[in-house]
């Protein structure tokens, strides 16, 4: 089986390759993934960059750089499990603000 529901496609292609009889773009469990996947591109590209600029700038050293990259990406796989899990809040946001409050630690260091 190639995964693809025969019914309904998940995207233009799906359907023309595959035959599918409908394009379907409103499955729930879909969306949160998507949106999930979303917020970790939103919040770890910016942390890629800044972290490897306060590496290499010298801002912080190898010690801090350790830390705030292992906390940072605690907080990222916690709240990309929250996300996924649909745990009630408060928990997605604490997750969320342990990692934004790492890269503006990050950006006001480098600055």
């Amino acid at each position: 089986s190639s995964g693809i529901n025969a019914e309904y496609g998940v995207s233009l292609e799906d359907v023309k390759y595959f035959g599918s009889g409908e394009l379907k773009v409103d499955d729930a469990v879909v969306e949160r993934r998507r949106r999930a996947h979303l917020n970790d591109i939103e919040n770890i590209l910016p942390f890629i960059g800044l972290i490897t600029i306060f590496a290499a700038t010298g801002a912080g050293d190898a010690g801090c750089v350790n830390l705030i990259s292992k906390v940072f990406t605690g907080a990222r796989v916690i709240h990309t499990l929250v996300y996924l899990g649909e745990v009630s809040q408060p928990a997605r946001g604490i997750a969320w603000a342990i990692g934004m409050m790492c890269n503006m630690y990050i950006g006001v260091k480098v600055l």
